[in-house]
């Protein structure tokens, strides 16, 4: 596959390499899951899991509208991409019924009144996010965190999140995938339920080519500190500017939309599957970040995922048209307009169930495909994707 336009920024959006690395170090019990996970050292029926993610370099877009506008609020949604890039992951493997444990880390590089604002901004918003998550059931603990001046190490700002969880073993999804099983897609982009406005789909992958693709080259001028060394920024567009293709949302409200909360999807999945005793034929769960619409490959052993892909939303056609990506690596980069794949038992149970629970939620489900052996059998998986721009295989 040629080199992506996002590699060519230094960015590697499948993550392979870091995998190779770090595999022999790693602790996992389960080894097709989405997560790595252990048994609870205290309680041998419980699984636990840490995972730790944030908001990328989504807060620098912040950073920009900020100093565009004044407007503080764009500081909020920084908390909604690094918590649910974080409950999203464990999620996937199934923990959503036991508690979360949270702590932060805000690494900073800027003068005490933006960074107070910021803060307030992170401790509000959290809250908001707590309450919401406790209506839908979860059980959410903040332990702190660290917030640093590293005016050395750091240009503008980073924000992550981390996270242990419990789960009773019983509720793993294991990724335990079968040739036969079906796969579907809910849509990244629309309005969830619980949500105030309409969400571009963009979620926290490709914001580096995005944000480079789509920002007028003026602000390489204007905003020298806000990216690295030499020219960054090669687009036409002002954060406020509203291309036709892009509908009621502006190109800094399409690229700064936040990341779904996924872990509120998957636990009415999960919560009507167990009540309709179907729970057993859920078998893998994945939230489409690095990796995009290939990410599903990470789960599973010796399987071969075949997904029609629906017309991407308006971001990522935007997104090609303004950088000239080729779509057989947009679908790598970015989800492409399903934000979770869900794969599962060929059964109609398991299809209305699902069915149900994600109508609920205000989103769509799509039937992408199915899965079949591979038979090189050599423990690797691949996918192969039908969409509006050819058929693509990874």
């Amino acid at each position: 596959m040629p080199e992506s336009m996002y590699e060519k920024l230094g960015v590697d959006p499948r993550k392979m390499r870091v995998r190779e690395i770090f595999e022999l170090l790693i602790d996992n019990e389960y080894k097709q899951a989405f997560v790595n996970i252990i048994t609870d050292p205290y309680c041998a029926s419980r699984a636990l899991t840490q995972h730790q993610d944030g908001d990328g370099s989504k807060l620098v877009q912040r950073f920009l509208q900020y100093f565009e506008t004044g407007d503080e609020s764009v500081f909020a949604g920084m908390v909604d991409d690094a918590l649910s890039m974080n409950t999203g992951d464990i999620a996937a493997s199934g923990f959503v019924f036991g508690p979360y444990v949270i702590t932060d880390v805000l690494n900073l590089n800027l003068p005490k009144e933006l960074k107070e604002i910021i803060m307030k901004a992170v401790a509000t918003r959290s809250l908001e996010l707590r309450q919401l998550y406790k209506d839908f059931g979860f059980d959410l603990k903040f332990l702190g965190g660290e917030t640093a001046d590293l005016r050395d190490q750091v240009r503008s700002g980073v924000f992550d999140i981390a996270i242990t969880a419990w789960a009773d073993k019983k509720d793993l999804i294991t990724g335990n995938v079968q040739p036969g099983d079906r796969i579907f897609g809910i849509q990244s982009d629309g309005q969830a339920a619980w949500e105030e406005r309409g969400n571009s789909g963009l979620m926290s992958n490709g914001q580096t080519l995005a944000r480079s693709s789509a920002m007028s080259t003026e602000y390489d001028g204007k905003y020298p500190t806000l990216k690295r060394d030499g020219s960054f920024y090669t687009g036409r567009h002002a954060y406020d500017d509203r291309p036709e293709i892009l509908g009621k949302l502006s190109v800094g409200e399409a690229l700064l939309s936040p990341t779904r909360q996924w872990a509120l999807v998957i636990r009415r999945i999960m919560s009507e599957l167990k009540s309709a005793n179907a729970l057993h034929m859920l078998h893998g769960i994945v939230m489409n970040t690095g990796g995009g619409a290939t990410k599903i490959a990470n789960i599973g052993k010796n399987i071969i995922y075949n997904k029609t892909m629906p017309t991407p939303p308006p971001i990522f056609r935007f997104i090609q048209s303004e950088s000239g990506e080729i779509w057989e690596n947009m679908f790598t980069s970015f989800n492409c307009g399903i934000g979770l794949d869900i794969i599962g038992e060929d059964n109609q149970t398991f299809l209305e169930t699902v069915s149900w629970a994600v109508s609920s939620t205000g989103l769509d489900l799509y039937n992408l495909g199915k899965c079949e052996a591979n038979p090189a059998a050599d423990g690797k998986n691949s996918v192969r994707l039908n969409t509006d721009y050819g058929e693509f295989s990874y």
